[in-house]
């Protein structure tokens, strides 16, 4: 752990969605199956929305909260799964991205819910609690789409 501003938390996790948005795009291209392709597209885009939507919310938010500074930052390298991601699934079927997809979700609820714990403050508190549960509601509503082009 070092010590680090919200702002570059932000960055981070937009980093992060980016980089899944396109490791889901490379792997769409080169997918064989049909509904593989369909749902790496699909990831590729949902992932791209949410960091927009983060990067949007960065730039509405109050300086005061993106310059607190932490000392509970995480090592800021992308989880090597992400680079990893390419192998991973390459020719996979739907089931077994969406078991990866989880495991995406479920790095950043447990970075945001470690973080809320030891924030420095409320309102730091309150935005990686609020960030937790959306990441738990994206990961619901990314399984049931995923389901949903199964039944297809």
């Amino acid at each position: 752990m070092r010590f680090c501003q919200v702002s570059e938390l932000m960055d981070w996790i937009d980093a992060y969605h980016q980089a899944l948005a396109e490791q889901y795009s490379l792997l769409a291209d080169e997918a064989v199956k049909e509904r593989a392709a369909l749902l790496l597209n699909y990831l590729s885009e949902h992932q791209r929305l949410l960091a927009e939507s983060l990067s949007k919310y960065e730039t509405d938010a109050a300086d005061s909260l993106l310059t607190t500074w932490s000392d509970q930052c995480p090592d800021l390298d992308l989880p090597e799964s992400v680079t990893q991601l390419h192998g991973a699934l390459s020719g996979k079927g739907t089931e077994e991205i969406i078991q990866h997809v989880i495991v995406f979700h479920d790095i950043l609820i447990d970075m945001y819910k470690a973080l809320a714990e030891k924030a420095p403050s409320s309102t730091v508190k309150e935005l990686f609690e609020n960030l937790a549960e959306m990441e738990r509601q994206e990961a619901m509503r990314t399984v049931r789409d995923a389901q949903r082009l199964e039944d297809y």
